[in-house]
């Protein structure tokens, strides 16, 4: 065996080995930049940008101001996922929602969304008043739910392109609210994040 084969093949073994040393797990800042940025997924990072920057789309706008006083009553419909991978959208709603709450502007309905309710309590506690075991003046009644005002809804879009070992992937966030008694939307904007990244020589 020659010296450039000896070479060759300590090369492809420190490779090897460097490639199957790993760090330590550890925590990090959530709402930081320190996580990993992957470029075919949707990481917590986007999940942040896209949150953030609709919700101020959203309060900027002024469609939940209410000359009468009250707040608007939101239900969360579908977001639709129309990217190459599994996506758990409620990560973006809930982050959405959980804002607008805090703006003062909203509240929000558990009662009612687009892939059923969140909390099927509401109707549950109404089926008590055919239970004689429970005192029927603190059954709740029905009749009494508050339907909602608009729906927020939306869909995330996802585009790739490589050349060589160079990829690239775009995700687009769209996001509506939509008046319930029209059916017409009275907001809609879009977040988008462009993410590139190179393959490495050896390894995925």
């Amino acid at each position: 065996m020659n010296k450039k084969n000896i070479s060759l093949i300590g090369i492809i073994s420190t490779a090897f080995f460097l490639a199957a040393c790993g760090t330590s797990p550890a925590r990090i800042d959530a709402t930081g930049n320190e996580g990993l940025v992957t470029v075919d997924e949707v990481d917590f990072k986007d999940w942040q940008i896209a949150a953030e920057k609709g919700i101020n789309s959203l309060l900027e706008s002024g469609v939940l101001n209410r000359s009468d006083g009250r707040k608007t009553i939101l239900m969360i419909s579908t977001v639709k996922n129309a990217t190459t991978q599994h996506i758990n959208t409620r990560i973006l709603t809930d982050k959405i929602r959980q804002a607008l709450l805090r703006s003062g502007k909203v509240l929000t309905t558990t009662a009612v969304g687009g892939n059923g309710p969140d909390d099927a309590a509401s109707k549950q506690v109404r089926r008590l008043e055919e239970d004689d075991m429970f005192n029927q003046t603190t059954v709740q009644k029905r009749g009494t739910a508050i339907a909602p005002d608009m729906s927020l809804s939306g869909e995330i879009v996802q585009q790739t392109s490589s050349q060589g070992r160079m990829r690239e992937s775009y995700f687009f966030f769209h996001m509506a609210l939509t008046d319930l008694i029209t059916g017409l939307a009275v907001w809609e904007d879009n977040v988008e994040i462009a993410k590139q990244g190179k393959k490495p020589l050896l390894g995925w």
